[in-house]
C-alpha cells in the first residue's frame, strides 16, 4: 500500500542556521525504512500565520502523514498547535489526559514532589480539540495526534530525544501499517575515473533497463588525479526478493556499460 509522508519542521533557529535539522533527517529516514516514501520537507519560523499556511498547503497535496516536529513546549514562541488548530478551523482546549502526562513527568522527575502546574506548564497541555495527546517517555510535554479524512497528523517536540521517543512508539507502528510492509532496500557503490558529466547518460540508460531502481551520484572529489563518485542505488519494492534482484540487476548494468565504455572505464568496488 503507498503512503506518502511530508515533514513540517518548525523553529527560528532552523532558518538561522543555528541548530542542524537533524530531525528532520533521523524522521525522513526512518519513515523511508518503513517503506513510506517522504515527498516533502519544509521549514517555518515561528510564526501562527507561517505555521497555519504550511499546514494548509500541505494538506492540499493530501499526504497519509503529516509530521510536525518543534514548537510545542512551554514559551511564549511556541505556537505549532495553535497554529495547526488555526488551519483546521478548531478551536484549542485543555485536555484533561495531556494534564496528567505532565504532572505525572514533574512526579518521576522530582521524585513525587508536588509541582503547581503554572500557565507556561498548562500551556503544553493546551491542544487543538478533537486531536489526542501522546505519551512522551523522555519530557515534559506531550505529543499531539489528529485523525483528518486524508492525513493523520502528528506533532512531536523539537528536543531529538523527545521527538525520537515519541516517533517510535506512537508513529511509527502506524507508518509500517499504512505502507503495508512495502521494502524498501539500497545499495552504495563507489566509482572512479569518469567525471559525473560523463556518467549521467550512463545512469540514465541503466535506470531505463532496471524500472524502479533509482540510482543518484554523489561526487566525492578527486584523488591522485581521478575522479571519484559513489553511486547509491534504491528502491520500494513488491518484496524483498525482487528487490534485491534488481538492485543485483542494476549494479551489474552500470559494471557492463562502463566496461564498455570507449574512453576511461569506471570500476565499481
Amino acid at each position: 500500500m503507498h503512503c506518502v509522508v511530508e515533514i513540517l519542521s518548525v523553529g527560528n533557529e532552523l532558518l538561522l542556521g543555528n541548530t542542524v535539522n537533524t530531525n528532520a533527517t533521523w524522521i525522513a529516514a526512518q519513515a523511508t525504512a518503513a517503506g513510506a516514501e517522504v515527498r516533502r520537507i519544509t521549514t517555518v519560523e515561528d510564526n501562527l500565520g507561517e505555521i497555519s499556511a504550511a499546514v494548509k498547503e500541505s494538506l492540499r497535496r493530501e499526504p497519509n502523514f503529516l509530521i510536525i516536529t518543534g514548537g510545542i513546549g512551554p514559551t511564549f514562541d511556541d505556537m505549532t498547535l495553535k497554529g495547526v488548530a488555526k488551519s483546521l478551523g478548531r478551536r484549542m482546549k485543555l485536555d484533561p489526559n495531556a494534564v496528567v502526562m505532565i504532572r505525572n513527568h514533574y512526579a518521576r522527575r522530582f521524585e513525587g514532589k508536588v509541582m503547581k502546574l503554572t500557565k507556561p506548564r498548562l500551556k503544553m497541555a493546551r491542544i487543538p480539540e478533537r486531536s489526542m495527546p501522546l505519551f512522551n517517555p523522555v519530557g515534559t510535554a506531550p505529543g499531539v495526534s489528529l485523525s483528518l479524512n486524508r492525513a493523520d497528523i502528528f506533532c512531536l517536540p523539537g528536543v531529538p530525544s523527545e521527538a525520537k521517543a515519541i516517533f517510535q512508539q506512537s508513529i511509527l507502528p502506524k507508518l509500517r501499517a499504512r505502507a503495508g510492509g512495502r521494502p524498501y532496500l539500497e545499495k552504495w557503490v563507489k566509482i572512479e575515473g569518469i567525471m559525473e558529466s560523463s556518467l549521467a547518460p550512463i545512469i540514465d540508460h541503466v535506470m531505463s533497463r532496471v524500472p524502479g531502481v533509482y540510482i543518484k551520484s554523489h561526487p566525492r572529489g578527486v584523488e591522485n588525479g581521478r575522479s571519484r563518485i559513489e553511486l547509491h542505488f534504491s528502491i520500494f519494492a513488491a518484496t524483498r526478493s525482487r528487490g534485491s534482484q534488481a538492485l543485483r540487476r542494476a549494479v551489474y548494468e552500470m559494471n557492463e556499460a562502463l566496461r564498455h565504455r570507449a574512453t576511461k572505464a569506471g570500476h565499481i568496488s
